[in-house]
């Protein structure tokens, strides 16, 4: 037991420290004459959220494993799931609007790739979750490392692809 609940807290503990560096980089990056524009508000938003999504989901589930919950894991791969399959869906949208104002910021293979990641690390978690696979700690683990991995995609992204119109997204 003690192995996987030092795994899940370190998993945690990497994505609270990706969200509070990246937080530092953005904010010691920018001016403060001007609030953050709609662009840059949703590029936080999708380096921060699967950041510390990973880190409440890892916690959750090493508390409930911690404290023996009959099912742990399975538990854990449902709130994954849910996790995996609705914050990509949210975020349609508003990648839409980007990618057709701002297009250099978007690479349609790294869209995709992404996208079908989330749903592949989703559907392998609905599977988990149900029991229509035995108890397999390495399936939370994508779980976690996949918006982990997201995110640190972002944070360079943001450090690295900027729009060619900083005021493009106004």
């Amino acid at each position: 037991m003690g192995d996987l609940t030092e795994a899940l807290a370190t998993i945690s503990e990497v994505a609270i420290g990706l969200a509070g560096f990246s937080g530092i980089v953005v904010v010691l990056s920018r001016t403060f004459e001007r609030r953050l524009t709609p662009l840059e508000r949703y590029r936080m938003f999708l380096l921060l959220v699967p950041s510390l999504a990973t880190s409440f989901l890892g916690l959750s589930i090493m508390a409930l494993y911690a404290s023996e919950v009959p099912g742990a894991l399975r538990i854990g791969s449902g709130l994954l799931a849910v996790f995996c399959l609705g914050f990509p869906a949210s975020q349609i949208r508003r990648t839409i609007h980007f990618y057709r104002k701002v297009p250099e910021l978007f690479q349609a293979p790294v869209l995709w790739g992404i996208l079908g990641g989330y749903i592949i690390v989703g559907v392998l978690s609905v599977v988990h979750a149900s029991g229509l696979i035995g108890v397999m700690p390495s399936v939370v683990f994508i779980g976690l490392l996949w918006p982990l991995f997201q995110s640190a995609l972002q944070f360079a992204r943001m450090l690295f692809i900027r729009p060619l119109d900083p005021d493009a997204d106004d």
